[in-house]
């Protein structure tokens, strides 16, 4: 079972192309968090354990053990928590999309976002983090799902993504993780990538071709290899 977490004001149709690439080797499984996409509400959760909190009663109910976790940003924050919380629970965590101990440098972004809420400002097309030969299709169909979300409920999320401290508390996870660091992500980002994997008793960084941060997107075939190899 591959569970998949979807990023800060995203939706889990982001992995749409990695659940067709996985479908023959797995059961993957993608939704969207309360606020996001098609489910119900305008307000993100609002922390990162109330998003842990409701994704084990997702699970609970539907008796999912075991599961790989898949998280991209925000996402690999609530995997690693879960992770934290549970040790015993799940089989192995991938993360992906700037995964990280603490997220820092979210306050131009939240700022934003701020405005736009207050109507001030509105949504802009994003295309950075992608790698160069990234299709402008790729990112345009990205930014039409993003803009499915209420930016109330991305200003929530990144707030709790801001709010998330895990240095010296992840040497309890106790599952194997696998950092994704897209090919054409820069030093810091892999610096970034490093400090994760250092304070993990169980890490280790794998590159992905082509891609850049949205690795999700910009190579799923790639990434479900990945996955697929720690999902044995």
């Amino acid at each position: 079972m591959v569970i998949c977490l979807h990023d800060a004001g995203d939706n889990g149709n982001s992995f749409a192309g990695l659940l067709d690439a996985l479908a023959d080797n797995a059961s993957p499984l993608a939704y969207d968090r309360p606020g996001h996409g098609r489910s119900a509400s305008l307000d993100s959760l609002g922390s990162v354990e109330a998003m842990v909190a409701h994704l084990r009663g997702l699970t609970g109910a539907f008796g999912l053990a075991g599961p790989v976790l898949v998280g991209e940003g925000l996402g690999a924050a609530i995997a690693l928590e879960a992770a934290v919380a549970e040790p015993s629970w799940p089989k192995a965590l991938v993360l992906v999309g700037g995964a990280a101990a603490r997220f820092d440098g979210l306050d131009a972004t939240i700022e934003q976002l701020q405005a736009i809420t207050s109507g001030k400002a509105r949504r802009a097309f994003d295309n950075t983090g992608y790698a160069p030969d990234t299709p402008k299709e790729t990112y345009q169909k990205a930014f039409a799902e993003w803009v499915k979300t209420d930016p109330r409920a991305t200003l929530g999320d990144r707030r709790a993504q801001q709010g998330w401290d895990g240095r010296g508390r992840l040497g309890a996870v106790a599952c194997p993780v696998v950092i994704v660091l897209g090919e054409h992500e820069d030093d810091a980002a892999r610096a970034t990538a490093e400090a994760l994997a250092a304070e993990l008793s169980d890490a280790r960084i794998v590159t992905l071709a082509g891609a850049g941060r949205h690795g999700v997107i910009e190579n799923p075939a790639g990434l479900a290899g990945v996955i697929s190899e720690v999902a044995r």
